[in-house]
């Protein structure tokens, strides 16, 4: 048993061995401080990364042209020479078809015909504008054709605008042959000439082609909130769209739908009173899980000052804050938990480099309906660059796809 001199009063006057355990007024400060931490941490931390959601994935702003900071060393006859660097996008080396674009100009690089750690000869092709020219600064582009139909193939088309619930929307329209009309939804913040690399093919199997513009687009109605909603809102712009092919000609619609435009198309799918006018869908590297793109984002922030990975605890914090502050619902933009519900067959293609929307949603969705799913990954590519990585592989399935999903009378 202890000795007085080794015993201590506790704050409730009563003696115990000293060390044994923090006086009682301490701990529960301790205690009130670590609580108070955690509230700071996590509401103030959850409160910052959840405008980092918005500012990230919801807030929408005018698509933007390829940073011009690539050096033009030669152009030669169907050749471009180009300096690189440590900091130089890798695109700039992958092998493909992509754009270079310039401030007065764009072209098309395909193979790479000699690497060297300071430079990359390709194959060019020079598309409009003024002439590629020794110490012009260029940028690359993965939707790989220029501004529209008319400039990327010389092929007419007309500025039509359908009718969505907020207003007159504009599209592009491309006339064809068939009564089936191929329907293109950009991604997010994205242009419309994302759908350029695909219209060509589709034109050629005699395609009516309609290329939407949608909510908060440049010349689209805005939202009340103005902000993009994977989805949730924008399905019924697609459902405008279709209802205009109906009024004019098209007697049914395959969908085409790029990163975020995956996932209004899916969500058309679920919610519109016209889904059954789709005869099939093309996804391309689709948002079919706004959660799993957070989450996947997250893992590559590191906390302000302490330099260590975001915790998925603060991460899910964050989410639950932003669902409140921009009214999301982050199980209904879900599309692969309601994969039960489709019905119409799908041609998916995703990177397996996609550093933005990560493909674990789109290896589920084709283990949920292996029945109606056909999936090509792509090996290497990046976001919403399939195409370019493997142009040969991409039109061909597509073909293939439209060929048995579409009516094949014409008017």
């Amino acid at each position: 048993m202890p000795s007085t001199a080794e015993q201590e009063l506790d704050d409730t006057g009563r003696a115990g061995p000293r060390g044994r355990r923090l006086p009682v007024g301490l701990a529960r400060a301790a205690a009130i401080i670590l609580v108070a931490v955690l509230v700071l941490f996590y509401g103030a931390g959850g409160w910052f990364y959840s405008g980092e959601i918005r500012d990230g994935a919801l807030k929408a702003a005018p698509p933007t042209d390829p940073d011009y900071r690539i050096p033009v060393l030669a152009v030669g006859d169907h050749a471009v020479t180009l300096g690189r660097d440590a900091a130089s996008p890798a695109d700039l080396t992958a092998a493909g078809t992509w754009g270079l674009q310039w401030r007065d100009g764009y072209g098309q690089m395909g193979a790479v015909q000699e690497l060297e750690p300071d430079r990359v000869v390709r194959t060019f092709t020079q598309l409009r504008g003024a002439p590629l020219e020794v110490g012009d600064q260029a940028g690359v582009d993965s939707f790989a054709f220029p501004s529209d139909p008319r400039a990327a193939f010389g092929i007419p088309f007309d500025e039509v605008t359908y009718t969505s619930e907020l207003g007159p929307t504009p599209a592009w329209f491309v006339a064809g042959t068939r009564p089936t009309w191929v329907l293109f939804v950009h991604g997010y913040n994205a242009p419309r000439r994302e759908a350029l690399r695909l219209l060509g093919p589709v034109l050629a199997q005699g395609f009516p082609a309609l290329d939407i513009a949608y909510r908060n687009d440049p010349g689209a109605p805005r939202s009340p909130d103005g902000l993009r909603h994977w989805g949730k809102e924008e399905w019924r712009d697609v459902e405008g769209a279709t209802a205009y092919a109906l009024a004019h000609g098209a007697t049914e619609v395959v969908l085409v739908g790029y990163s975020m435009g995956g996932g209004i198309v899916t969500s058309f799918l679920y919610e519109s009173r016209l889904a059954a006018k789709a005869r099939g869908v093309i996804l391309d590297a689709p948002g079919l899980s706004l959660g799993a793109a957070v989450d996947h984002g997250a893992r590559d922030r590191t906390l302000p000052l302490a330099g260590v990975p975001v915790p998925a605890s603060l991460t899910t914090v964050a989410k639950a804050i932003a669902g409140v502050r921009y009214d999301l619902d982050w199980d209904r933009l879900d599309y692969v938990d309601r994969a039960g519900r489709l019905s119409v067959p799908v041609l998916l293609f995703h990177g397996t480099a996609d550093p933005r929307l990560p493909i674990a949603p789109s290896q589920a969705l084709a283990a949920a309906r292996p029945d109606l799913v056909t999936f090509v990954p792509v090996a290497g590519a990046g976001h919403v660059e399939s195409w370019n990585h493997d142009r040969a592989r991409y039109e061909q399935a597509t073909r293939a796809f439209l060929d048995r999903v579409a009516a094949t009378t014409t008017h």
